[in-house]
């Protein structure tokens, strides 16, 4: 284990079951002893897999700052295939957009994320009856499919630009197979015990509107403790990256605590 001390920074390698892989996983804390709440925090993908296998790409020190601030550990892990963790492919592939398998795809996800959980809890300043699954993208997508598998203690889920098959050069707005996901979307929602937070940005040019409220539709209809927040248009990262990016603070925050408290949710924030 190596310890950066920026926010009592930990990073470990831990084995995913079943997979005769490991991921890195990265831990941050605030001050204090704990028990603290905390949060599985997921990375996205990006069109090219060079960049998805780039070391380093998933460490946003400013946005984990916002979770640490307000009192949660934060564990971040690195999927296998990407950055660090590397692996010979990516866990989570769902194949191609001529014939995408989304189901193998969030499996796979699932399987990282559930041993970063089974990791996070192993840790004695934890509460494991208070912690949340909070991803960007095909992390969000990976952390609402995670929570299908119903784990222990789970109290929400923050999908931030949920989705998968988005790519704004070469199909702007319009993911691939958006009917298939939809329809893997409502299927998933069926075993999802958790409140769900839904959110985009108008013009995400990875998934646009039509696409943004297909699948939510999907999801919402066999689960409707979701809830879908939309912002106005956002000029960074092609209207995806409201998360991720420090002008985006304001939107996503205001967006959870609205969440928070319209679903009775007692987490700090």
């Amino acid at each position: 284990m190596r310890d950066t001390r920026v926010m009592r920074e930990t990073e470990d390698r831990i084995a995913v079951p079943s997979t005769n892989a490991s991921i890195i996983v990265r831990s941050f804390r605030p001050a204090g002893t704990g028990p603290f709440p905390w949060i599985v925090l997921s990375h996205g993908t990006a069109p090219d897999a060079e960049s998805n296998r780039r070391p380093g790409h998933f460490r946003n020190v400013k946005l984990i700052a916002e979770w640490v601030n307000r009192g949660y550990a934060v564990f971040v892990p690195v999927r296998r295939g990407y950055g660090e963790s590397g692996g010979d492919r990516f866990g989570d592939s769902y194949g191609t957009c001529a014939r995408p398998d989304f189901l193998g795809a969030g499996e796979g996800a699932a399987l990282d994320l559930l041993a970063t959980v089974a990791f996070a809890k192993g840790q004695l300043d934890v509460d494991p009856r208070r912690w949340m699954l909070v991803g960007q993208s095909a992390g969000a997508f990976a952390s609402i499919y995670a929570a299908s598998k119903q784990p222990a203690g789970l109290v929400a889920v923050l999908a931030f630009s949920p989705g998968r098959g988005g790519d704004p050069d070469k199909r702007r707005g319009e993911p691939c197979a958006s009917d298939q996901l939809a329809s893997l979307f409502g299927k998933i929602a069926l075993k999802v015990r958790v409140p769900v937070l839904w959110f985009y940005a108008q013009d995400d040019e990875y998934i646009g509107p039509r696409v943004q409220k297909l699948w939510f539709d999907s999801f919402h209809s066999a689960n409707p403790q979701s809830d879908l927040v939309v912002v106005p248009p956002f000029l960074r990262a092609r209207g995806h990256g409201v998360f991720p990016a420090p002008e985006g603070v304001p939107l996503w925050t205001s967006a959870v605590g609205s969440f928070f408290a319209s679903r009775s949710i007692s987490m700090p924030f």
